[in-house]
């Protein structure tokens, strides 16, 4: 039996067709920073990081032109929001366009959003603890 510790969940990654576009609507749409750049002669990727611990998303080009199908066997890619209005009008300035109406699950609020590149991502505002019985 191995004694080391299982694996680290720390990133997710999105094949893009344009690496500059996409890094300037994260950027721009939520707040994450450009922290690393991997440059090949046949890939580029760009490693996007948010508040520190939280998971990076990490852009991958590829170079050579290559069509991009983002496909339907994922779901969205999510974000914690402590303002769902304001975070879900960031994105929308950056070029992201709302799919379907904001809603009420539970105590949280739920926005989803596609990216300039097709990726969804889904926006969530958790609902404020409710008080002991």
């Amino acid at each position: 039996m191995s004694t080391t510790a299982p694996a680290l969940f720390t990133f997710v990654k999105l094949t893009v067709a344009d690496i500059d576009a996409a890094t300037a609507f994260f950027e721009k749409g939520f707040g994450l920073t450009h922290a690393d750049t991997v440059d090949t002669p046949g890939f580029r990727e760009h490693m996007m990081t948010g508040a520190k611990g939280a998971t990076t998303i990490v852009l991958f080009h590829w170079k050579d032109g290559r069509a991009i199908d983002t496909g339907n066997g994922y779901g969205p890619v999510g974000m914690i929001s402590r303002d769902l209005d304001a975070d879900l009008a960031r994105a929308i300035a950056a070029g992201a366009k709302q799919r379907g109406e904001t809603v009420n699950f539970g105590p949280a609020r739920i926005a989803f959003v596609t990216t300039p590149q097709g990726h969804e991502i889904e926006i969530m505002q958790m609902g404020e603890a409710r008080a002991a019985a």
